[in-house]
């Protein structure tokens, strides 16, 4: 065996040297060795920003204040794609491709706008038969407004009995005419500071879902549409800039300011609002002026014949209330609303030891609130039953620390729970007081031709907004003339 060594050749190219047959080449100085190549990150711009983007997490907590509105409009898109894109686990079983979306933590922490959307898939992914997803509209930044549809009644549906709706996108999934009132409306996230009527909204599809084996009593009689997050620009806001922002994120166009309280923005009595427009109450510039508002009245009123009870969450007064905002005026039936409420608050006290007061809004705030969505709920969709169930407390504040949220979730989720049992238990009242309004009616329609015109300066008057608490009752007898003289022909 012949070893073979190039300590020779070593030493040749020590000396910069090299023998070529019997030549002998001058000398060379010696080279730096060769490095290998590393690919090194650009440092442009374009490619730098396309590096941190693909580190960006799936919430929203890294957006920027300093990027203009267009720009955050982008930014937010190009994280719900990517989140929509990435997150999403695929498994194959045979021919088919499956793919199942993380679940976020739903009752522990405060979910991001696009964990939100996340939670909402996850649950449609795994009850597919029996829960909708509809996106509503769109806030100002262009963001989702989603709402989830929970029907368990009609979980084995046949497509000819799905009544479409083309305008809104909405799709009452197993509904047909000879149904009556069944459907519990719940939004959160109006006000952009209340966390915790996001996370209370969110544990509401929690329970109707993931635990419905516990409440089949319920879910045998009643659907759910449930809109977690009406604010979603504000919400973000709130998360990234400053925690005590109240309105949404339009700005106006005259004015250095940004934003409308979501809840003064209906059309019942809202010129009775005279907020200025740096206040956190103000009104927008005429009724309906944000998109936000429009897809949640755009909903109501697609659902308006099937609507049983109506329930808005806000934080932190630890009540729950009735209409009139707009009036200390109560309604014809507050007694069955304050019934509803009381059984409400006395569940949690009797369960939780919390106590929740019981009031109509304007009495309990001690102060008028027009435009709200309750109000409109109750008086332009007549919704029979509408309330407003502000979350604890002044303890915690707006936001309420994230070791709380589970407990808040549950103690809420017991009252509401009662809310929604009770409700049903008074459909039988309910549909009595209409039919006897229905009686009513042929009374006044056999007024003759002239007295019905008696009544007509008195309903323009009140159509011109000139009247005031102390003419209540006459707005109230006056509504059904004024219905009877808009669909009775005059010659």
């Amino acid at each position: 065996m012949v070893k073979i060594t190039k300590s020779n050749e070593k030493d040749s190219e020590s000396a910069g040297t090299r023998n070529v047959g019997k030549k002998k080449l001058l000398k060379t100085p010696n080279l730096p060795e060769k490095k290998k190549h590393i690919n090194k990150p650009s440092t442009s711009k374009a490619s730098a920003t396309k590096s941190r983007l693909q580190h960006v997490p799936n919430n929203y907590e890294r957006s920027s204040v300093s990027k203009s509105s267009s720009q955050s409009q982008l930014l937010n898109t190009k994280m719900c794609k990517k989140s929509a894109k990435h997150n999403p686990k695929r498994t194959t079983g045979g021919s088919e491709r499956h793919y199942i979306i993380p679940r976020p933590d739903v009752l522990h922490t405060y979910l991001s706008h696009c964990d939100i959307i996340q939670y909402l898939d996850f649950v449609k992914s795994r009850f597919s038969d029996s829960v909708k997803i509809h996106t509503i509209g769109y806030s100002y930044e262009k963001r989702a407004i989603k709402a989830i549809e929970i029907d368990w009644i009609n979980d084995r549906r046949d497509e000819k009995d799905v009544e479409s709706i083309s305008s809104s996108g909405l799709s009452l999934a197993g509904q047909t005419s000879s149904d009556r009132r069944n459907t519990i409306f719940i939004e959160g996230g109006t006000h952009a500071r209340e966390w915790i009527s996001i996370s209370v909204a969110l544990n509401c599809i929690y329970q109707l879902t993931e635990k419905n084996r516990r409440h089949q009593d319920l879910l045998g009689k009643l659907r759910f549409f449930i809109v977690p997050l009406v604010n979603p620009d504000g919400y973000e806001y709130t998360r990234t800039t400053n925690p005590r922002w109240r309105k949404n994120r339009r700005p106006h166009s005259e004015e250095k300011h940004v934003g409308t309280d979501c809840n003064r923005n209906f059309d019942f009595h809202w010129d009775l609002n005279s907020s200025k427009v740096k206040r956190n109450t103000y009104q927008g510039e005429k009724p309906f002026s944000e998109p936000e508002t429009r897809a949640l009245a755009k909903i109501l009123h697609r659902l308006s014949p099937h609507l049983l009870f109506f329930l808005s969450l806000h934080s932190y007064a630890t009540t729950i209330m009735y209409p009139w905002g707009y009036t200390r005026v109560e309604p014809k039936n507050a007694k069955m609303l304050e019934s509803l409420a009381i059984t409400g608050s006395s569940a949690i006290r009797s369960s939780k030891g919390r106590y929740y007061r019981v009031g109509t809004i304007a009495n309990i705030t001690k102060r008028t609130i027009a435009g709200s969505v309750v109000d409109y709920a109750y008086g332009v969709i007549k919704v029979p039953l509408a309330l407003v169930m502000e979350l604890p407390s002044s303890e915690y504040g707006f936001q309420p620390p994230s070791q709380v949220i589970s407990q808040l979730g549950h103690e809420s989720w017991i009252g509401i729970k009662e809310m929604c049992k009770h409700a049903f238990s008074l459909k039988a009242q309910l549909e009595n007081l209409r039919k006897n309004k229905k009686k009513e009616l042929p009374d006044v329609a056999e007024e003759t031709v002239s007295e019905i015109r008696i009544h007509k300066p008195k309903i323009d008057w009140l159509r011109d907004g000139e009247y005031n608490v102390k003419n209540f009752d006459l707005y109230e007898d006056v509504q059904s003339i004024s219905k009877i003289c808009l669909s009775t022909a005059v010659d």
